[in-house]
């Protein structure tokens, strides 16, 4: 047709190239529409507005739903690689299903303040709307001082104000110079790499290596030592993957030693902890969620209290977790836990729990558990699957790191639903029977 040749095109300011924009809308529109197909409603939004908006109030009723109701595929699901029936000593079958879980280090912005779970208007900001005054008092944690409003006189004489992050204390001003100093040597180098790149193309893997670089990300504190302040970096393990058998000597200790107190900033967004996630050994995805502060055994129970209370769970016989050591010993305060074997996987079991560890060997061990066992040696439950698992969830961080909480949920819940739904299609081609109770 005429009207797609390139003059029309660019009269008319339009392109025949999808950008970012297209496919995140057409994703969402498509999710939507499905989901409400499935539930036997409409879809319906605002005719007016932005239209990265417009989709909100829908994804967040999508979200909600997830949280009440599940996964609509993982929820009430069973196979034979999932649950198994055995015939106990007295002679009568019972059932045993398990769950697998596990975190990963996902991190998405989020307000400043610990543990506050309310969501960022814009993904630049710093606080949430209830905290948006702290971004007029020093961002140096433990002061409460305003920070200090500089007046700029322009080239034109014009005068504005802009409002720095630290107070009027000279070592806290120093912090903030240290910390944007490094800012800017770090774009000047990224700066300096592409240059270099364009004059000698590098290789793709190595190009992509080393262009990923964000100076906002990573932990950092100060110390100070004689009035003189110094800046330290580490990776925060809300923002990159990290791997399980990650080695850290002395990890409660600061690397400027015991004597330097560390000093924590506000200068960098804070980001969520990671995404825990509850896999059936079958590999379905039975549930997710954020956790803000840290990947704390408290918070792992509620998860797994919540996620087998929405309507048609089945409580499990058996939960798999890395530190069900520390899990197990709060769980024995909560009925709810009294009839659920809460063992570690095999291979942590003999490689990362301490032998020593009395209370682990006597509650956690796998071989307690007959039915964990199809034959002498040989475990019927795949218990490694959450960490198969959250490798493949791990490939989207470089697509949702910078999303808010409701197109971050709404696109985490699609592409579990989207699996669980190829996962169970494998699992029957496979002769693993895959039904639901």
């Amino acid at each position: 047709m005429i009207l797609t040749e390139d003059r029309y095109l660019e009269s008319w300011g339009l392109s025949d190239r999808p950008t970012t924009e297209h496919v995140w809308d057409s994703f969402v529109i498509l999710s939507l529409l499905e989901d409400h197909e499935m539930q036997g409603t409409y879809l319906e939004v605002p005719h007016g507005g932005d239209q990265c908006v417009r989709f909100k109030a829908a994804m967040e009723e999508r979200n909600k739903r997830i949280i009440l109701k599940g996964q609509p595929e993982a929820v009430r699901h069973v196979c034979d690689k999932c649950m198994r029936i055995f015939a106990t000593d007295n002679g009568k079958f019972q059932k045993c299903q398990a769950i697998v879980a596990d975190g990963i280090s996902m991190g998405r912005p989020c307000c400043g303040v610990f543990r506050c779970t309310e969501p960022l208007l814009n993904n630049r900001h710093l606080f949430c709307a209830t905290h948006d005054h702290l971004h007029n008092i020093c961002h140096i944690v433990d002061c409460d001082e305003p920070v200090v409003v500089k007046e700029i006189v322009m080239l034109d004489g014009r005068v504005i104000h802009r409002r720095t992050k630290t107070c009027n204390l000279p070592l806290h001003q120093e912090m903030e110079r240290l910390k944007f100093a490094k800012g800017k040597a770090a774009f000047t180098l990224k700066e300096r790499y592409r240059d270099m790149q364009n004059a000698h193309p590098a290789p793709v893997d190595l190009a992509e290596e080393n262009t990923d670089h964000n100076p906002e990300e990573g932990v950092e504190y100060f110390s100070i030592n004689n009035n003189q302040v110094t800046l330290h970096t580490e990776k925060d393990p809300g923002t990159v993957r990290v791997a399980d058998d990650t080695y850290e000597p002395c990890p409660s200790k600061a690397p400027t030693g015991n004597t330097l107190k560390p000093i924590k900033t506000l200068f960098n967004r804070r980001r969520t902890h990671n995404e825990q996630t509850l896999v059936r050994p079958c590999g379905v995805i039975y549930a997710r969620a954020t956790m803000y502060g840290a990947e704390a055994v408290s918070n792992f129970l509620v998860m797994v209290k919540n996620a087998f209370s929405v309507p048609g769970a089945q409580k499990p016989e058996h939960i798999f977790y890395d530190t069900n050591c520390d899990a197990k010993q709060q769980a024995m305060k909560d009925p709810w836990f009294d009839d659920v074997g809460m063992c570690v996987d095999v291979w942590r079991f003999l490689n990362k729990h301490k032998v020593t560890h009395r209370f682990c060997q006597e509650n956690c061990n796998p071989a307690m558990y007959p039915e964990l066992e199809s034959e002498p040696g040989k475990w019927f439950f795949n218990t490694s699957v959450a960490e198969q698992t959250n490798a493949w969830l791990g490939g989207y961080q470089s697509m949702c790191r910078e999303m808010l909480p409701a197109k971050f949920d709404f696109f985490l819940d699609e592409m579990i639903r989207l699996r669980n739904v190829e996962t169970i299609a494998r699992l029957a081609t496979a002769g693993h029977h895959p039904r639901t109770l």
